[in-house]
């Protein structure tokens, strides 16, 4: 196999999608099949490509209009020397990908792959470039969701039923803390002031539901044998409005994984009140590191959480069913924290390994 991979969520960048993406792109690797990489970024200001190992790495500009982008875009991708030794073309979240990918399917006729995560269905089915979205759907030859949810969603509005469910994975043995971050842990966990610390973690935009869940925290009547640790990026204006909430709260800078190494080991519970999402790289993180996850009972969350077993699903515009579990959390002893973690940590470590994950697709892409 040699797949043209088209995206916007590619390293250097930052968040889930990045870190997805390139998971999926070094394990198709491993697996002997070739990945060109095309990244739109507004990190650089002229078209480049590199040779990298099984593959090509390309930089495509972001221009100040979506249609200059893209038809530069198009004419660029349509010289590059390995095009007749492609199998497919896969487009991994943005709009950017969503649109060029089905033209240029057809153009150079070589299927089309769409990976579906999660803000690019959720947002782009309700957004003025929806018919982008459908079409791109609509002339896939494959199409992979990472919740069942969307595979769902996805199969009442095309004419095809290609749409197939594959789970995230993790290396839990990566997560492991190193002699290294001992100190670090440490000097965390005295930071709290023996206050029990819920972290939140990533690009804590709007839907990720941070504002609704410390409101909802204001309320709750242990909240001062609590801090909350919000790490990542985070706007100005939400960071003021949760500074004037009546609770303990610590802010960290957007971390990487040897950092973030450090805080899931020191902390004890990680928040995830996504109004929507994927199936986030987080979850898997916290479970790896063994946490007790708050979660939304939404899209991939839902798939890997069974509530009260190994972890706590609330609905996130329901403000009592936070406070219940919160009081349900605080009541726990330190050995039913214990089993949960380690039940959900089990679960991950088995069903939801990178090599499950990758052979999903190969199998599916391959039959």
């Amino acid at each position: 196999m040699n797949v043209l991979l088209i995206t916007q969520n590619y390293p250097p960048n930052k968040g889930g999608m990045a870190v997805s993406c390139d998971r999926l792109v070094r394990n198709f690797k491993r697996n002997g099949i070739t990945v060109h990489v095309v990244h739109f970024t507004n990190r650089k200001k002229k078209f480049n490509t590199d040779t990298v190992v099984k593959g090509t790495y390309s930089a495509v500009p972001i221009e100040s209009s979506e249609e200059f982008t893209l038809s530069l875009a198009s004419e660029f991708i349509q010289q590059l020397p390995f095009l007749d030794s492609l199998t497919h073309i896969g487009v991994f979240g943005g709009n950017l990908p969503l649109n060029i990918g089905p033209i240029l399917s057809k153009w150079i006729q070589k299927p089309l792959i769409t990976f579906i995560r999660g803000n690019d269905f959720d947002e782009g089915i309700f957004s003025k470039k929806r018919n982008h979205l459908l079409y791109a759907l609509e002339n896939s030859r494959y199409i992979f969701t990472v919740t069942k949810e969307k595979r769902e969603k996805i199969d009442s509005l095309v004419s095809h039923s290609n749409t197939y469910f594959t789970q995230n994975g993790i290396n839990v043995d990566l997560w492991k803390p190193a002699k290294s971050h001992l100190k670090t842990i440490e000097g965390l966990k005295q930071s709290f002031n023996s206050k029990i610390p819920i972290a939140f973690v990533g690009q804590l935009k709007a839907k990720k539901g941070v504002i609704n869940f410390v409101e909802t925290f204001a309320r709750f009547p242990h909240k001062n044998d609590y801090v909350l640790c919000l790490i990542g990026d985070l706007d100005e204006e939400t960071k003021t409005h949760i500074l004037n909430l009546d609770i303990n709260v610590q802010f960290y800078a957007f971390a990487n994984q040897n950092e973030l190494i450090s805080f899931y080991n020191a902390v004890g519970i990680v928040a995830i009140p996504s109004f929507y999402d994927g199936m986030p790289n987080v979850l898997l993180e916290a479970a790896a590191t063994k946490n007790i996850v708050i979660g939304a009972n939404v899209g991939g969350i839902k798939d890997v959480i069974s509530t009260k077993e190994d972890g706590f699903l609330f609905n996130p515009l329901q403000a009592n069913e936070l406070l219940d579990i919160l009081l349900q959390i605080h009541k726990m002893s330190p050995s039913e924290k214990e089993e949960m973690c380690n039940a959900l940590y089990h679960k991950i470590k088995t069903n939801y390994t990178e090599e499950l994950e990758i052979s999903n697709y190969i199998n599916i892409l391959k039959s």
